[in-house]
């Protein structure tokens, strides 16, 4: 899902080293929106009262829901005027944050038809993570992603996301990590790093966010489809379909009423003429269409060359994606048939089944360019505020791969970059809220 606490204003300026003195470090100067401090209202500083509150709805819900039983003691956030644009499809990482700080890691959320338990504490975060599929479903992330991941292993559980993981995991092998490490990581940064000297060279701000995203979508493009979509050079409607259905599950997470999920025929209708569904319905269609497209050209080249797999680290040398080794694994036909006979006869996928692999690849699409942006530009933002961190980091860089590119095996020795890497996700993780029913009693 789509960060909720972004960096919509973050640039990096970095200053070049002086050509014949290669030991000084480069410099960044940072700006950012998350730096910028609210004005304060000088006066009137009491809250308005009005019905769009949601005060009612929490007092409403607080009698229904919370009966005079409940012997929990976990404490009730108040929704207040203020929280109002951020409850309803703003950012809503910032009012659960705040409410984190007022009542404590564990409070009760009764806001219209729903109860959330909101849990900031990190054991209760891993019993529930390490509990999908048994204890706790993905519950609301599901269900307002549906819309675009369809039955891709992003939102899939239970028997389905146990074929699809089985099927998909065999094509990571450390064979093809190192190729695509070598052919994509590598070549793909490098472009970026390209563009960078010469914004550094003219002294031009750079919006880093954006910049990540564009490389992200080529490495994904390259290693899951071989296919370049060449984003850090031409603008790629990809990248702005991927940011419009995120925003759209975002925002359905939010709704008090989700007429988009209502089944009448009248309501669906509603859909096609709401601009915020047409919108998010063209940017699914953008999507689909693009993965669909790489699937047919890879299926005709394997189809026509009958390439099949028996070793269990094969990687075309020609075309060393994901989507090929699949398409070329007897095991990922053996594990799709296993998908079509876990569902009702009448299910599409008897007559589609090609829709769970486009799926599934979707879902390595659109989660997996933009959550890595993310944590890509949190973690050069947390560095460029920490001089001695960043000093460290390119000591340990000039260390261990003394000027070439770096491989995978590599990877092993970055232990500080690998440390400030996982401290940027627990500061800033990606998504920073996630929605998980609790089990029925």
């Amino acid at each position: 899902m789509q960060s909720l606490h972004t960096l919509s204003s973050f640039s990096l300026l970095a200053t070049p080293p002086p050509l014949h003195k290669p030991t000084k470090r480069a410099t960044f100067t940072v700006k950012s929106s998350i730096n910028k401090k609210p004005n304060k209202p000088t006066t009137n500083t009491s809250k308005p009262s009005s019905w769009v509150s949601p005060d009612w709805l929490t007092s409403l819900t607080k009698s229904l829901s919370l009966t005079k039983n409940d012997d929990s003691n976990i404490p009730v956030a108040s929704a207040q005027l203020d929280d109002v644009g951020d409850l309803l499809g703003g950012a809503l990482f910032l009012p659960l944050f705040k409410w984190m700080n007022e009542y404590g890691p564990i409070y009760r959320l009764a806001a219209g038809p729903r109860n959330f338990v909101v849990v900031s504490d990190p054991a209760i975060a891993k019993h529930v993570l390490r509990n999908y599929g048994t204890k706790y479903s993905k519950g609301l992330v599901s269900e307002v992603s549906e819309f675009l991941f369809g039955s891709g292993f992003a939102i899939a559980e239970g028997s389905l996301w146990m074929a699809r993981r089985r099927a998909v995991v065999p094509s990571l092998h450390k064979k093809y990590l190192s190729v695509i490490v070598d052919r994509v990581f590598c070549k793909c940064a490098e472009r970026l790093v390209e563009k960078l000297q010469t914004d550094a060279l003219n002294g031009t701000a750079v919006n880093m966010e954006e910049k990540f995203s564009q490389l992200t979508l080529d490495v994904i493009g390259l290693s899951v489809f071989n296919y370049n979509f060449d984003s850090l050079t031409t603008d790629s409607p990809v990248i702005d379909a991927v940011y419009t259905a995120l925003k759209e599950a975002e925002l359905r997470s939010t709704d008090i009423l989700p007429y988009w999920k209502a089944g009448s025929f009248f309501i669906r209708a509603l859909c096609k003429i709401i601009p915020r569904q047409i919108k998010a319905e063209n940017a699914v269609t953008v999507i689909r269409q693009t993965v669909e497209e790489l699937i047919e050209k890879c299926k005709e080249i394997v189809e026509n060359e009958g390439e099949r797999i028996d070793d269990e680290e094969y990687v075309n040398d020609g075309d060393p994606s994901i989507l090929r080794f699949l398409l070329a694994s007897r095991e990922e036909s053996f594990q799709l048939c296993k998908c079509i006979s876990m569902q009702p006869h009448n299910h599409p996928m008897h007559q589609v089944s090609s829709v769970q692999l486009r799926d599934d690849l979707l879902s390595m699409l659109v989660a997996g360019h933009e959550t890595t942006g993310s944590v890509l530009t949190w973690t050069l933002y947390l560095l460029s505020k920490d001089s001695d961190s960043l000093i460290k980091a390119q000591e340990e860089v000039d260390r261990v791969l003394h000027g070439r590119p770096p491989s995978f095996e590599d990877v092993k020795d970055l232990k500080f970059i690998m440390r400030c890497i996982n401290e940027s996700m627990r500061l800033y993780p990606h998504p920073p809220v996630g929605c998980n029913p609790f089990p029925s009693a």
